[in-house]
């Protein structure tokens, strides 16, 4: 996905995927590209997935996972943990094999075993696993702003990024606490 908030860069390498799967929703202005399958077909079209067929529950399984990836984000972000988003990746990921394969300059990676829209769903857990272990996956967050949440990744230095945006949702949040700071006791 193009247009990054404040300009930033998307996240690096295959994590870019899980970044646009996320953000196949701007919770606060939309659009929901998974609201329809022609919607959620046109996304997998765009991120190397095509001639995909998905149903409807399909759909509804892209939306759980897409959900439940972002409440894993707002963790990396501070939030609260939420075990029903783990537990729904998990019932997710038991539909979607994964097997062990090389990349084309022969590095070990891990794939789908299907060609369909589990093996989509599998890709994309596949990604969540190897940043996991390279320690890229605490870095991609869903943004402080509950108003927004979009997916971004954190490039500073200490990891302590909040906002998706410094200029809008950072300068938001600020107004926000100066306002409340400012109003009689």
């Amino acid at each position: 996905m193009k247009g990054q908030p404040g300009n930033r860069a998307m996240a690096p390498g295959r994590l870019a995927l899980v970044q646009s799967f996320v953000n196949s929703l701007n919770v606060e202005f939309g659009p929901d590209y998974f609201a329809a399958t022609e919607g959620f077909a046109t996304w997998l079209d765009r991120n190397g997935f095509a001639g995909l067929e998905p149903g409807e529950l399909d759909r509804r399984d892209a939306v759980t996972l897409r959900e439940a990836l972002r409440a894993l984000l707002r963790e990396h972000n501070g939030g609260d943990p939420e075990p029903s988003a783990r537990a729904a990746v998990e019932h997710i990921a038991r539909g979607c094999p994964l097997v062990v394969g090389f990349d084309e300059s022969g590095a070990l990676r891990l794939g789908s075993a299907q060609g369909d829209v589990r093996g989509a769903f599998a890709t994309i857990l596949a990604v969540v696993s190897e940043a996991a272990i390279d320690g890229s996956w605490q870095r991609l967050k869903a943004c402080h702003a509950h108003q927004c949440e979009w997916a971004f990744y954190d490039r500073s230095r200490n990891r302590t990024g909040r906002w998706c945006s410094m200029e809008v949702c950072g300068t938001r949040s600020k107004m926000r606490v100066y306002r409340e700071s400012k109003k009689p006791a």
